[in-house]
């Protein structure tokens, strides 16, 4: 992660370091997160930016009658590139890769009779929880439309992203060995794939970003 961390923050710095005249830092917040980022235009009607960000949040949900608590982590940057299709406005297209390290944990909470739901059976929670890990792949190609960045009056602005990135999650599901006494193993397989299904079905990662920018 200290890697990524650091190779993201090289790219906005280099970003903003390219050029002096093009040279923009800014701040934004949304749905990848808090972050800090840098713009560089390449021309009237081209640009690149990069950018770091991310947040924590824990959150319950209940897949097949278990409840779940969980905490997401997201630390994650990205590299754009922007095109301007109209000469006077910052409306823009933008296309590129998100970079990430996101992490989902969750583990199983018993009920009010003290039970897992493990398949079609209910087990006394007598060891470990069962657990779940879900990530994201560490690359995930991103475009939307959005506004800012592009080469202005020196000054305050504003940016403002909408979008998606693509990336199918992965899943490890793990419900310990103990469970075995309980129940079959065909319904500890049946409970393993249903979690999965459940996580792997969110394909599209929604990017609603707003944020201030300032042009040297």
């Amino acid at each position: 992660m200290r890697k990524f961390l650091s190779a993201a923050a090289a790219a906005g710095v280099a970003v903003c370091a390219s050029n002096v005249q093009a040279q923009e830092i800014y701040a934004h917040a949304g749905t990848l997160g808090a972050g800090l980022g840098a713009a560089y235009s390449l021309s009237t009607w081209a640009g690149v930016h990069a950018e770091v960000e991310g947040f924590g949040l824990s959150h319950s949900v209940t897949v097949d009658e278990n409840k779940y608590d969980g905490h997401l982590s997201l630390k994650q940057g990205g590299v754009y590139l922007d095109l301007f299709p109209f000469r006077n406005s910052g409306f823009r297209v933008t296309g590129g890769a998100l970079i990430n390290d996101d992490e989902l944990r969750a583990h199983a909470v018993p009920n009010a009779q003290g039970n897992y739901k493990i398949g079609d059976d209910f087990v006394p929670a007598v060891g470990a929880a069962p657990s779940a890990v879900a990530k994201l792949p560490t690359v995930m190609p991103y475009i939307g439309l959005g506004y800012g960045h592009k080469p202005a009056s020196k000054g305050f602005g504003f940016t403002f992203d909408i979008g998606a990135a693509y990336g199918r999650p992965h899943v490890d599901y793990n419900i310990p060995a103990i469970y075995s006494l309980f129940t079959s193993q065909d319904n500890i397989l049946q409970a393993e794939q249903k979690v999965t299904r459940e996580v792997e079905k969110y394909h599209w990662y929604p990017v609603v970003q707003l944020g201030i920018s300032y042009r040297f």
